[in-house]
């Protein structure tokens, strides 16, 4: 990554010493900001993954190909991904998050191919699984996490849910919680079956992400959330356009 940004960033000055005294000024204005974006980055701590790895979707690292969308395409400079998806793949992979993802793809395709980040199983044996994760949340502009009856059953979820929030808080990530079927206070205060399943798992989770995770859930539940049963009379397809309008709008 240090070799690319160098050689992007030896170009930059050829161009500009060969440029007019007013494009010189606007290309440094854009070098001098896309530096400031870089060094802004939070230097969050890094909790490592659990033993349920393979969970995980296979993303692109700092080091691949892509390296974000133009400031004149998304206003995201920097940026890897627009818009992470969270959510437990039991409970709404085929469904909800599905026509989430799609929608998401279709319009964000004009900007860059890798618009749009979700959960999967195809992550190739091998990979730094918590660094192209904790990267993908991070240079991610829109997280939406899907909280669904098993969410806080999965330590994976909750390590996501973690740095999203911590994301919100720290560089003014817009989050867009969704309440899968789950009531707010169910989450806010771990009750109901959204809690049982929380309870059925946490002897197996590392104590710094129980305490933390209970924490990012209570945050979350507080924040504007999208519940799908009220969103439209329970109608998911409204529930889907009105967060793919929103997030387009950021």
């Amino acid at each position: 990554m240090e070799n690319h940004c160098s050689r992007q960033q030896l170009k930059r000055v050829e161009y500009t010493e060969a440029s007019s005294p007013t494009m010189s000024k606007r290309l440094r204005h854009e070098e001098s900001f896309e530096l400031q974006s870089e060094e802004c980055e939070s230097e969050l701590p890094l909790l490592l993954p659990s033993s349920d790895s393979m969970e995980k979707i296979n993303v692109l690292s700092e080091s691949g190909e892509s390296s974000g969308p133009s400031a004149s395409s998304t206003s995201v400079i920097g940026n890897n991904y627009y818009v992470f998806l969270s959510f437990r793949g039991p409970d709404t992979r085929n469904g909800f998050v599905d026509h989430l993802y799609h929608r998401l793809k279709d319009v964000g395709l004009r900007f860059q191919p890798n618009f749009v980040f979700r959960d999967d199983n195809d992550l190739p044996l091998g990979d730094d699984i918590a660094v192209n994760l904790i990267s993908a949340i991070t240079h991610s502009k829109v997280s939406i996490p899907v909280i669904s009856q098993n969410y806080a059953s999965s330590e994976w979820c909750l390590r996501e849910l973690i740095r999203i929030m911590e994301c919100k808080e720290s560089r003014g990530q817009m989050v867009l919680p969704v309440l899968y079927k789950v009531k707010p206070k169910d989450v806010q205060h771990l009750g109901g079956s959204f809690g049982e399943a929380f309870r059925s798992q946490e002897h197996l989770f590392d104590e710094e992400v129980k305490q933390q995770g209970k924490e990012a859930l209570r945050k979350a539940a507080y924040s504007r959330v999208f519940e799908s049963e009220k969103y439209a009379n329970g109608r998911e397809a409204e529930l889907v356009s009105e967060l793919v309008e929103i997030a387009m709008r950021v």
